[in-house]
């Protein structure tokens, strides 16, 4: 639980920070679409305008070709009129492509309308003068076709057809003015949009790295926090382990000699008596309460803890020593150990707790007793029988005047 909550409490500062990247990315690639769309639609509007209306001037000038070439007389006035009726189709499929142009203003379209009409005149005078022609020269005479306007060709086509040529080029070119002049605004006011947009992708840019920054702090702040906490409890744990591990050791220790006690005893035997074998013994001062009478019971606590170390110091890396009562001690020999070599051990533990020892200053000496025992597996049921049997031959010792050894004998 506890690293599942550390992981998320490291986790969400940095899955809003992502989430907020991916929202100023969208916002950004928005604006950037909108600047785009918007040059492209003015982009092309222009394009289909231009497209329409430069498609009505090429064919007005073919139109004014061919009238030329009948007004020259080099001209065959069926095929110009064939000619002419084409073009204006042409004229008129250009126009239906400017009419569907959106967005056009209305300078552009009140222009165009004029240019329109004008060229409808000029399309309508046109049909009337080959109709006049045809009648006065149905055979085809170019002669008698031209005495239908007086003659004079020239006059004609001066003072009554090309000034509508002319004049609706003229509107075209005012209608492409117009429109360039519209497309000019608007590329102006898209550049002043795509001005406040990028100021805008700046400004939420900054803000986002701002809010990043803060949630960075806030999750660094928070981590701290937390590695701050978990300092603290893992200190509040070691303690609880260390008083732990004290209560544990007081348990099965004695305070006195810091040698194990015979609690300690008893988790360390209890599982071999079914299947080992070993070698015990124990050993006990011999009127040891003479020395508290004498001196006090701290001169008699400093005497033990003195006979522990020297104990300690001599036997420790050949057994484990315990301290099982006030001034008996036991020893468990290691596995390695024989019992012509235990038996040999025993003798100097005895010669070693018998010897004098200064306390205080003062040198002291007192004979001990003990017993040793060749443990073999399921002599005993327990640690008490087994202790039992060593005591009682400790005591037999004790008995027949001390300061000896006595072995368990197996029954």
């Amino acid at each position: 639980m506890a690293k599942a909550k550390k992981k998320n409490t490291y986790s969400t500062p940095y899955i809003f920070a992502a989430i907020l990247l991916a929202v100023i990315y969208v916002i950004n690639t928005l604006l950037v679409e909108r600047i785009y769309w918007g040059n492209s639609q003015v982009s092309q509007q222009t394009q289909k305008t231009m497209n329409s209306i430069n498609r009505m001037n090429g064919e007005l000038q073919n139109v004014n070709s061919n009238v030329l070439h009948v007004v020259a007389g080099i001209g065959d006035v069926s095929q110009a009129a064939a000619d002419a009726r084409l073009n204006f189709h042409n004229i008129h499929e250009a126009m239906d492509d400017f009419e569907n142009v959106e967005g056009l203003s209305d300078d552009a379209k009140k222009r165009y309308r004029h240019a329109k009409a004008i060229i409808n005149t000029y399309n309508t005078r046109l049909e009337e003068f080959q109709a006049m022609w045809n009648k006065a020269d149905p055979s085809g005479n170019g002669k008698l076709g031209a005495q239908a306007f007086g003659g004079d060709m020239n006059a004609l086509y001066t003072q009554d057809i090309y000034p509508l040529q002319v004049t609706a080029q003229e509107m075209l070119q005012g209608t492409i003015e117009i429109v360039n002049r519209d497309t000019s605004k608007k590329m102006a006011a898209n550049a002043k949009r795509s001005y406040l947009l990028m100021i805008m992708m700046l400004l939420v840019a900054v803000l986002g790295e701002v809010a990043i920054f803060f949630i960075a702090r806030r999750a660094k702040k928070a981590r701290l926090e937390l590695e701050e906490r978990e300092r603290n409890l893992a200190e509040v744990d070691a303690k609880l382990k260390s008083t732990r591990q004290k209560a544990n050791d007081l348990a099965v220790m004695n305070v006195l000699t810091g040698m194990k006690n015979r609690y300690a005893l008893d988790n360390d035997v209890s599982d071999r008596l079914e299947s080992d074998r070993f070698n015990i013994a124990v050993f006990d001062m011999d009127n040891f309460r003479s020395i508290n009478d004498t001196y006090g019971y701290d001169f008699g606590d400093e005497y033990l803890a003195t006979v522990s170390e020297k104990l300690k110091e001599e036997f420790g890396n050949v057994a484990e020593i315990y301290n099982i009562t006030g001034n008996e001690f036991c020893f468990l020999f290691n596995k390695e150990i024989s019992e012509s070599q235990a038996m040999g051990i025993v003798q100097n533990i005895q010669a070693v707790m018998s010897s004098p020892f200064e306390v205080l200053n003062l040198a002291v000496q007192l004979p001990c007793s003990g017993a040793v025992y060749h443990y073999l597996p399921g002599d005993c049921l327990n640690v008490n029988s087994l202790l039992v049997k060593l005591d009682t031959a400790m005591r037999s010792a004790k008995m027949n005047g001390g300061n000896m050894i006595n072995t368990v004998v197996n029954i």
